[in-house]
Formats: structure tokens, C-alpha cells, sequence
């Protein structure tokens, strides 16, 4: 049966963005001058051709053969473009239309439609997953709709896109927000790749200015459940039908409302080229009515569907499967998951009085439920100017100061202010302080401030290189959406009232034989776990071998030094760490510095049974922990 195509799309296109195209002449090029120009001066063989292919007559080119000057437009069964030249591939048999428009400073001029005809069912332009994954391919249909629904009591369902619209910058596409290697099974792009890194775009070069002026790329995932604005306060409008694409003698919609009562039948064409989606004879669901027909593809996956008019004010249209949409079960909100041992960390970083202040690189995210940060900014420079760039010396006199032992926190601002208050840690890293806070800016309309129980909630906690930690990011979850805003705090060592101190820790060896004492690197230490190494080799008389901490005891003269590893040429000794020396170093009450003295030829620990057990012949190694014991 030969599919009926002829008024695929007679009906005029509503929604072209104009103001792009006229943005896009300018007066010594394109400027026909006032609107003097009618249809009969656009025929077909004087002002365009339309021309099938040698090879293959299911692609059609179409070429304008007006000046160069001349600003060109084609509307066309796969959608409008600008261009003096445009290729389509159309895989079904019928009959088509085309209209080519010049650009005048009175408006678009547009010829009248020319007819085409393709007289065969072309199956490779159909053999796509963008086609299979809409209507499940040849021979068969998928029924979608918008994500969002009004169950039969009264509560109100969303799915994957959390509701029916996101936001998006005109000048996102397809190719900005997917990475060349998606394909039918697997999936590379925005939505699916946790997290998204846009270096890796098919097309990741900074977009043009929109016709808004801005040439800023950034979208907004609004959920429904904090945004029921989007479409309005009448919650009985959350139930909008249903739309069903096939492959089936043609490509074809038919649009129902929500009984399954058909309002409206088309068609419908994929550009795979250019990821655009062209509708004739209907419009697709929406929640406002639009009459968009051609639309940029921003996702398709087997189940989800994103599209994005021409005349969306930024609004897109999401949409779900019915079968994904009727059998999904939310998941179960997932929490932070912290390491092993970390209330040990954190009690360790703040044994004391710690202050706690933001990053001066990355002070703020959002974070998912599970605790894992939604935009990974890690520099000033991407922060997006929708938040604007935190400036570090605002912030930089607001800190958070808690006493792990005492319990209490001390939160300073700008100013000289402060407010004092207890805390609790629990066991799922949930801060819970028993006074309110005064919020802080961080950038613009973003402040620190704690969430309305007077809590914040562990997220991650970062480390460095010696295990110890470096960062931690603070949450506050927001009242109604799964997301949390995270603040990202770096610890200071010492007490409240003293800067960050680091202490010299080094490992050192000595052959009595030749008395040349080998100093090893130098590791800067607080409290924590650190290793100490040194490389020498024994050449004859007593081994020396020794560990110094310099100027520890000037500020904690309780400090120890504990050992927990000893290791020579690579191989662990049996050891008992109180039968080994600690004390002053050279026996002086009054030296800074903490010394443990691991072979002592002249006083071996009774835990070694010789000094031949450190004739070493590449180096020691040494772990030791640092407590101060304030």
C-alpha cells in the first residue's frame, strides 16, 4: 500500500526563530531591501533546483541559484534550514514538498511549494537506532508521553526527567551534549554519563551568541515537584494523552488525549544528520498548546525522549515511554556512602579546636542523594555566570570552628561577629547544631546556611597523599527537591586562635664506622599517619637509626610519636613500640624536638635481638603516627 505523504507538510510552520535569520543578514550582503520580491519571482529552475541523487534517488539536493548574496531558507519535509544548499534523505516512498524563503527587510519571502516524488522505500535510512529507538523500527510502534501525571488519587506521578520540561540555552543541540561514540547500545551524553565532561562532545567549541545576545551554554533540570509553575496551578491539566510513532507503510503519529480518544494523525521525519525531528498534519504532546512542528533532538534513549523547539522559549518537551512510565517504581533515595573509619578521620582532623573554612577554588556544588557532586566544578573559571564566580575574599573572614571534644562550634563572619552552639555528629555524618546560624554569601544569591532542622550532612570527605584529610563537602538538603546544596570546607590545624602549623619529620642513619650521618626526605607533618624513609647502605661499625620531629613540642608539648611500621630493605621487623626510645632529642629536656631513637647501639630495644638486623643495604622505612594530645 502506498503511503499517503502528498500533504506531509502543506501545513505552514509555525515557530521559525526569525530573529536568528534576520540576525543573521546584514545590510550589504543580504538586504533585498523593502519586501518587493513575491512567490512567482521563487520558482523552481530560476531560483532553486531540486535535484535526486545519481546514486541513490532517496536523497534529493536542493540548491538556491540566486547570488551568493542572498540570504536563503528552506522548509522542507525534515524540518527549516538556512543555507544556499540543503540534502535530504528521505527513506519513504510519496510525494513531498519544498519551499525555499529570501531573506528582505521586510520579512521572509516564500516561494510556493514545489512537489518532489520518491518512488521507493529506501530501509538503510531507517536502519538508525534514533528511528529504532523511537517506533522500535520497521513494522512496528511505540506509544510516549510526557512525564507527568495525575494518578487516580489525586497525587501526582513524574519519572526519569523528574517532569516535563528542562531549560536549555537555544544554543544547545545534539552535538554539544553527546559524545561521538553513542551508538545503538551504548550511551555516551548528559543525561547517562556521570559525570558529563563537554570536552568530550561531538561538538564541544563555545557556541555563537544566541538571538538573545547571550553566548552562554547552560541548561536547568527543574523537576515538577519544585517547579509545578511550569504548567500552571490546575493539577487536572497534568494528564495530556498519549502519542504513538511507527514505522508501518510509512512514518507515522497519531495523537490521543489521555482516554485514548485520537485527536490528530500525521507524520513524522528523523534528520539523523542533524538530529532534528520534523512532525506534518499535527503538533506532538505538550503542556501549553505550542505549535512547534520542527524540533532539535536532544535525547532519545529507548525509553526518554527530549525535544526542543524553535519556538520553545528554552522550554523543552520530555517525554517517556507509557510502558516506562506505568511500571516505574522510584527508586529507594539512596544516601552518602562514607568510607571505613571515617568518624576516626574526622575525630583525628579535630581532635582539637579545628577551623573549617571554604575553598578558595571550589566552595560550592549541588550534590545528587548519593552524596556525588552534580556539576564537578573544581576552579573559579567554571562556575557558570547564571551563579556568577565566588570571590574568594568575601568569604575569606567566615569560618566554622568545631571542638570534637567539647562538642561545640563557633561560626565566625566577616566583621568580627561570631555565634557559638553545640553540635552532635551522628552515624550517618549528619551535623546537627543546637542553635540556629547566621547564613554567609558565597556568591550572589548562593549562602552558606543550614538546613531547616539546623543540619548539615557529610557528602565526601577528600584526602591527600598521606591518607589524611584535605576537604570536605557539607550538605543541605533542599526541602523539596533529591538534591543537596553542597558547601566545600578545607581544615586548618591548631587551635582556633593559631594559623596552620606544619612540623619537619625525617628519618636519619648513621654508620659508627665513618660517623657520615644520611639525612632522608623530609616530610611536613600534623596529626596524622605519615612515612619517613631514608636510603643508605652499612658499611661497617654500629648502625644508628633514628626518627626527629622538629618543634612539635613548642606547641603540643604532650605530643607522641608513635610507631607502626619499621621497615629495612623493604622488609617489616617484629617490634614493640614502648621498648623503643621516645623522648627529647640528645636526652635534652629543653629541645622542640621529639625523637625516637629505633636502633640505639649503645641502648638497643629489647624488642631487637641485635643491631645486626639493621645492616641495611638499600634504606629504612619507617610509618608513625602523630598525636598532638592537647
Amino acid at each position: 500500500m502506498k503511503p499517503k505523504m502528498k500533504s506531509f507538510f502543506k501545513t505552514t510552520f509555525a515557530g521559525l526563530a526569525l530573529t536568528a535569520l534576520l540576525a543573521a543578514c546584514s545590510a550589504e550582503d543580504h538586504d533585498l531591501g523593502s519586501k518587493s520580491l513575491s512567490p512567482d519571482d521563487l520558482v523552481e529552475g530560476v531560483a532553486f533546483s531540486i535535484t535526486p541523487d545519481a546514486q541513490n534517488p532517496n536523497i534529493i539536493h536542493l540548491k538556491s541559484l540566486l547570488p551568493e548574496s542572498y540570504q536563503v531558507a528552506w522548509e522542507t519535509p525534515q524540518g527549516r534550514s538556512v543555507g544556499a544548499e540543503r540534502t535530504l534523505k528521505i527513506p519513504f516512498n510519496g510525494e513531498y514538498e519544498v519551499k525555499i524563503g529570501v531573506s528582505t527587510r521586510g520579512g521572509y519571502v516564500w516561494s510556493d511549494p514545489a512537489q518532489f516524488t520518491i518512488s521507493d522505500f529506501c530501509a538503510e535510512f531507517v536502519d538508525n537506532f534514533l528511528w529504532n529507538r523511537l517506533s522500535g523500527g520497521v513494522g512496528n510502534s511505540k506509544t510516549w508521553q510526557l512525564d507527568l501525571a495525575t494518578l487516580d488519587d489525586g497525587s501526582i506521578k513524574t519519572t526519569k526527567w523528574t517532569g516535563p520540561h528542562w531549560f536549555f540555552n537555544v544554543n544547545y543541540t545534539w552535538d554539544k551534549l553527546h559524545a561521538a561514540s553513542e551508538n545503538e547500545t551504548s550511551y555516551a551524553n548528559f543525561v547517562d554519563s556521570s559525570p558529563w565532561d563537554p570536552a568530550s562532545a561531538i561538538d564541544p567549541t563555545p557556541a555563537e551568541k544566541d538571538v538573545n545576545g547571550s553566548d552562554a551554554n547552560w541548561y536547568w533540570a527543574a523537576d515538577y515537584a519544585g517547579n509545578s509553575w511550569m504548567v500552571g496551578d490546575d493539577k487536572k491539566k497534568a494528564n495530556y494523552g498519549y502519542m504513538t510513532f511507527d514505522l508501518i507503510d510509512g512514518a507515522n503519529v497519531t495523537i490521543t488525549d489521555a482516554d485514548g480518544n485520537v485527536i490528530s494523525k500525521g507524520t513524522y521525519m528523523i534528520d539523523i544528520d542533524n538530529h532534528t525531528i520534523a512532525f506534518g498534519d499535527c503538533v506532538p504532546l505538550s503542556t501549553d498548546g505550542r505549535t512547534d512542528r520542527t524540533f532539535k533532538l536532544l535525547y532519545l534513549s529507548n525509553d526518554a525522549l527530549m525535544l526542543l523547539g524553535d519556538n520553545s522559549n528554552n522550554q523543552s518537551l520530555n517525554y517517556v515511554t507509557k510502558d516506562y512510565f506505568e511500571n516505574f517504581v522510584p527508586p529507594t533515595p539512596s544516601e552518602p556512602t562514607l568510607p571505613d573509619g571515617w568518624k576516626d578521620d574526622i575525630s583525628q582532623t579535630v581532635i582539637t579546636s579545628v577551623k573549617w573554612v571554604l575553598s578558595d577554588k571550589n566552595p560550592l556544588d549541588w550534590c545528587k542523594l548519593d552524596g556525588s557532586r552534580m556539576n564537578g566544578w573544581n576552579q573559579l573559571s567554571e562556575y557558570p555566570d547564571w551563579l556568577g564566580t565566588p570571590d574568594p575574599d568575601s568569604y575569606a573572614d567566615f569560618s566554622m570552628t568545631l571542638d570534637s571534644k567539647e562538642n561545640k562550634a563557633v561560626f565566625s563572619y566577616p566583621g568580627g561577629e561570631t555565634i557559638e552552639c553545640g553540635y552532635t555528629l551522628d552515624d550517618k555524618g549528619i551535623y546537627t547544631f543546637d542553635a540556629p546560624v547566621k547564613p554567609s554569601t558565597i556568591v550572589g544569591w548562593a549562602s552558606f546556611e543550614l538546613d531547616a532542622a539546623n543540619g548539615l550532612r557529610i557528602m565526601s570527605i577528600e584526602k591527600d597523599s598521606r591518607d589524611d584529610v584535605s576537604g570536605i563537602w557539607l550538605g543541605k538538603k533542599d526541602p523539596q527537591k533529591d538534591e543537596y546544596m553542597a558547601y566545600h570546607f578545607v581544615p586548618t590545624a591548631g587551635s582556633a586562635d593559631k594559623e596552620p602549623a606544619f612540623y619537619d619529620a625525617a628519618l636519619y642513619w648513621n654508620n659508627t664506622g665513618d660517623w657520615q650521618t644520611v639525612q632522608g626526605d623530609v616530610v611536613k607533618v600534623q596529626e596524622g599517619t605519615y612515612t619517613c624513609s631514608v636510603n643508605a647502605t652499612w658499611v661497617d661499625g654500629d648502625p644508628l637509626l633514628w626518627l626527629d620531629v622538629t618543634g612539635i613540642r613548642t606547641d603540643h608539648p604532650n605530643a607522641t610519636v608513635e610507631l607502626l611500621e619499621i621497615k629495612i630493605d623493604g622488609n617489616p621487623l617484629s617490634f614493640v613500640d614502648s621498648d623503643i626510645s621516645a623522648g627529647w632529642a640528645d636526652d635534652n629536656p629543653e629541645s622542640n624536638n621529639w625523637r625516637r631513637y629505633i636502633c640505639n647501639a649503645w641502648g638497643l630495644a629489647p624488642c631487637f635481638s641485635s643491631t645486626d638486623l639493621f645492616r641495611m643495604q638499600t634504606g629504612a622505612e619507617v610509618t608513625f603516627k602523630v598525636s598532638y594530645n592537647d
